[in-house]
Order: C-alpha cells, then sequence, then structure tokens
C-alpha cells in the first residue's frame, strides 16, 4: 500500500496525556490518584489507545480496567484512523502496513506516572503502578496473566483506595514510587525470570520451525 509523507504527521499534533511535571517536595494524595483513574479512562476511550490491550501484561490489565472487559473484541476490528498518520509503520516485502501504537509518554501515563524534579536537576519518575521497564522480568511476568497477577492487581488497588494518604502534610509511604521500588517489591519467586525466558526461546523456536514451515507450504499452495 502506498501512503504519500504528506500523510505521517509529527507526534506533537495529538492531543497529550501527562500528569505533567513536579518540583519536590511532591506528594500524591488518594484525590490525585482519583484524578488520574478519570483521566486514564478518558484516554483509553481514543480509538488508538486499544493498542494498550495488545501489549499484555499490566498496560493490558490497566486498560481493562478502565473500559471492561466486553471492549476486548474491539481490538480485533483493525486499526485506528491514527494508525497511519501517527503510529507504527512497516515495510514487508515492499508493502507497507500501520498499526496502532503507544508513545513512550502514553505508556507512563497508563501507569499513573508523575515527573518528578530532583534537587540535582534530573527527572524521578514515579507511578502508582509498576511501568512495563519494571514487570518485564519481574516474579509476575510469566506470558500470561495468572492467578497470582490478579490476587496481586487486587490487593494494591485496595492498598490505593485504602491506604493512601487524603492529606498532602501526612507521612506515609503508600503513593507512587520509582521503578528501583518496583522492582523490588515484584520480585517474588525468583525462578519466573528464567522460566520466562526459557518459555520465550521455546515460543520462538516454535514459530520458527514449526510455523513457518506451514505458511510456507500454504503460500505454495495458495499459488498453485
Amino acid at each position: 500500500m502506498a501512503v504519500s509523507p504528506e500523510a505521517r504527521r509529527p507526534l506533537s499534533e495529538l492531543r497529550t496525556f501527562s500528569l505533567r511535571y513536579f518540583w519536590p517536595p511532591f506528594k500524591a494524595v488518594y484525590a490525585d490518584y482519583i484524578a488520574y483513574e478519570q483521566y486514564r479512562h478518558e484516554f483509553m476511550n481514543e480509538d488508538r489507545a486499544q493498542a494498550a490491550l495488545l501489549r499484555g501484561g499490566i498496560l493490558w490489565r490497566l486498560a481493562l480496567h478502565s473500559l471492561g472487559f466486553d471492549n476486548l473484541p474491539s481490538t480485533l476490528i483493525g486499526i485506528s484512523r491514527d494508525a497511519v498518520p501517527f503510529g507504527q509503520m512497516l515495510t514487508i516485502n515492499g508493502e507497507t502496513h500501520f498499526d496502532n501504537e503507544l508513545s513512550e509518554e502514553e505508556v507512563d501515563f497508563i501507569c499513573g506516572t508523575y515527573y518528578v524534579y530532583t534537587n540535582n536537576g534530573c527527572i524521578e519518575k514515579l507511578s502508582w503502578w509498576p511501568r512495563p521497564q519494571a514487570w518485564a522480568g519481574s516474579g509476575l511476568d510469566v506470558g500470561f496473566w495468572s492467578a497470582r497477577c490478579e490476587s496481586w492487581f487486587q490487593t494494591h488497588l485496595e492498598n490505593i483506595q485504602q491506604g493512601v494518604s487524603r492529606r498532602r502534610d501526612s507521612s506515609d509511604n503508600n503513593g507512587p514510587v520509582n521503578n528501583t521500588h518496583w522492582k523490588h517489591g515484584l520480585k517474588f519467586n525468583g525462578a519466573t525470570k528464567k522460566f520466562k525466558k526459557n518459555l520465550d526461546a521455546a515460543c520462538s523456536d516454535f514459530l520458527t520451525t514449526k510455523v513457518s514451515g506451514k505458511l510456507s507450504f500454504l503460500s505454495f499452495n495458495v499459488h498453485l
């Protein structure tokens, strides 16, 4: 499919979804979580946001929390109107293909990320939910959304609803945290990372040696 260069547009033309930048001292309270959740629900009604449902892991679950399970079939309908101007573009065998894609800022936003300036001028990311970098390789990253994943999700959601302070002058530490804290808190079973690595290798080998051969056979028959 031929697409003219004018069809592609800079991401700056998209509406921005972000929880903004803050100077220290920064403390998020429960009212901030409610605002973030409502804002996330709004974003998930954008057509291109269905890409979150295809990413799996924590992004998939947060998307479902906003949209509900009844919206899962919508991901099979096809790409959104934003896919060609703003999404992912792939060229395969001379053909151009498009798909919905989330920007890094949108991924951060879905996970409830605040950007906080540190005293040395750097920026620290604090999030209500683990970002994909912390989820990947964690004790919950087993290649599918397990019962343990769901139990953890519901427990963490309840901790936010019940344990996050309603006052900014409180001293509790139940609010958003950085990536290091998330990685430490999601370790659980240390063998999970090895299991996931072996699972990925087995899936890759299956797709390479089994499925690709069948596809070639089918393609041969079709062209006959």
